[in-house]
């Protein structure tokens, strides 16, 4: 029979001290979330894009309150005809230069809706990176999960490789039945598959990560992640998260843009019942012995189409209101999603730590408690591989209120607009 791994082994496992997962040694990106932060602000293909929506929206801003561009003509006048029909001597030629001015306050509401619409592109941006942001430090988060999941599973599989070799023993020397190898075996094999999935997910968590790094799919990242620390709660005051996620988080600043180049509309709708002006200026150059002149222009546009300008005004009006609605909604809705990652950071807060303080602790003991019956002959397989479950079970609810922690700081930080 096999050399039985020595019981200390056993207890040091079921005391989580030892840690039988070991890592690539390769030199990937991603020792801490922040390095990935770094690397997809600035490689992230959907933020370049914003960004330079945002350079462009600047860019038509400082152009649009200019002038029409001038109108130069030359006519020629007092055409004669020769004896076939056809144009013959010009009388005069007339160059004229002539300038579109709009009606008084026209450009500034124009300069103000371009600015609003640059200042609505740099909230899309924000809006942008803070979503990217957000997805690196959730799969951030999900990744550590599954990395300490694997290393638990493996720890897991070493007690019941002992309790196999236990049980196989014990049936050899007539001490038990053959369903006890049987069962443990079972166990055995649905950890390996709980291995086996857990590697599939990292993968695809890897690859998750890498596609918000602009990177290949497989490219290596930091096997051994490390989370970040999670404030305390002195730090997490509802008022204080409040006014700051009023003033600063990225979708209220983007509807507070779109609600001024709407409002900024609406005023120039009303402005386009005035009308724009035009001035201008000629040289007249005469044939002949005639003198050549100079000439004088204004004229204006005739807003008599008042119908359509209603039409339009009314739009502009709606639009500003459908808006302020917006507005008014995303306000409720960083009010309401921050108050809910609140209260479910301090759930999760909790829940760690009963599940670490308490609950996995006592598991832990009593599986020591059930190897050490099970070798003297005093409990049964069954009492372990039911104490096993319990360790796992609790295992698995510690790090998913340490990943549900991760994913609601990070979703307070959303609706804050920066890191706590």
């Amino acid at each position: 029979m096999k050399k039985l791994v020595p019981i200390w082994m056993v207890i040091m496992v079921c005391s989580g001290s030892y840690h039988g997962y070991a890592g690539s040694v390769d030199k990937p990106v991603g020792a801490s979330v922040e390095e990935l932060l770094v690397l997809a602000r600035a490689m992230n293909p959907e933020l370049a894009a914003t960004a330079l929506e945002k350079e462009a929206a600047l860019a038509g801003a400082e152009a649009a309150d200019a002038l029409p561009d001038p109108k130069f003509q030359v006519s020629l006048e007092d055409i004669d005809q020769n004896s076939q029909g056809l144009p013959g001597r010009v009388a005069m030629v007339k160059y004229s230069l002539s300038q579109e001015i709009p009606w008084w306050g026209k450009r500034d509401l124009k300069r103000e809706i371009a600015q609003a619409e640059s200042r609505e592109a740099a909230g899309r941006h924000e809006e942008q990176l803070a979503e990217v942001v957000l997805k690196v430090k959730t799969a951030y988060a999900d990744y550590h999960r599954v990395h300490l999941s694997m290393e638990q599973t493996e720890e897991l599989i070493l007690v019941v490789r002992t309790l196999v070799e236990f049980a196989h023993y014990r049936y050899a020397q007539g001490m038990g039945g053959p369903q006890e190898a049987i069962s443990a075996d079972v166990e055995r094999g649905a950890l390996a598959n709980e291995l086996i999935r857990l590697e599939k997910e990292r993968q695809r968590i890897r690859s998750r990560l890498n596609t918000l790094l602009n990177r290949a799919p497989d490219a290596p990242l930091v096997e051994h992640p490390h989370l970040r620390a999670i404030p305390p709660t002195s730090q997490l005051k509802w008022e204080k998260l409040l006014e700051q996620g009023l003033a600063y988080n990225p979708g209220l600043r983007m509807g507070e843009a779109r609600l001024a180049m709407a409002d900024g509309e609406r005023r120039l709708a009303e402005k386009n019942f005035y009308p724009d002006w035009e001035v201008g200026v000629g040289l007249l150059n005469r044939r002949g012995e005639e003198k050549n002149g100079f000439e004088a222009m204004v004229g204006m546009n005739l807003p008599l189409q008042w119908s359509s300008r209603q039409a339009l005004e009314r739009q502009a009006h709606l639009k500003k209101q459908a808006a302020q609605e917006r507005l008014q909604g995303e306000r409720l809705r960083v009010t309401a999603g921050l108050h809910e990652a609140l209260l479910s950071l301090e759930e999760s807060r909790q829940t760690e730590a009963v599940t670490r303080n308490s609950l996995l602790p006592q598991s832990r003991l009593a599986l020591k408690s059930a190897l050490f019956g099970y070798e003297t002959g005093t409990s049964d397989a069954s009492t372990v591989l039911d104490a096993i479950q319990r360790v796992k079970k609790f295992q698995i609810e510690l790090l998913s209120a340490q990943y549900e922690q991760q994913v609601r700081l990070a979703e307070i930080e959303r609706f804050v607009g920066g890191e706590l």
